[in-house]
């Protein structure tokens, strides 16, 4: 449900090394949640509570319970997502303050040339 989220960036220091081309950013790691997820959950429990709270209560005998379910889901279905969506903003703003800055570095390595590759290609 939650995946780490960095940041672009800050500084970056060129060092040179002898194999390639050295760098050293400092950088934001977090786990971000992912909102759809977190929107669907939320969607699947607001038709589940409607489907609960349909068969509590009395209904009309002139309207079919399928049709007084369908109804109170697309409701329950709306709130249940939105419920969802302020949950995972939440969520996202609690991890955006336990987030660490690190220093990363970041290495280019040159291929090897074809030439040395010993052996068939199938």
């Amino acid at each position: 449900m939650m995946e780490p989220v960095t940041d672009a960036p800050d500084r970056p220091e060129q060092q040179p090394d002898a194999d390639g081309v050295a760098s050293t950013d400092e950088v934001t790691v977090r786990r971000a949640p992912k909102i759809g997820v977190f929107l669907i959950m939320g969607a699947l429990a607001g038709v589940l509570v409607s489907l609960i709270l349909t068969s509590l209560f009395p209904f009309d005998q002139g309207q079919g319970v399928a049709s007084t379910y369908g109804y109170f889901a697309l409701w329950g279905l709306t709130f249940g997502g939105a419920l969802g969506a302020v949950v995972a903003v939440v969520i996202d703003q609690v991890s955006s303050r336990r987030a660490r800055r690190l220093q990363a570095s970041r290495e280019r390595v040159d291929a090897p040339d074809a030439t040395e590759v010993e052996g068939e290609l199938e």
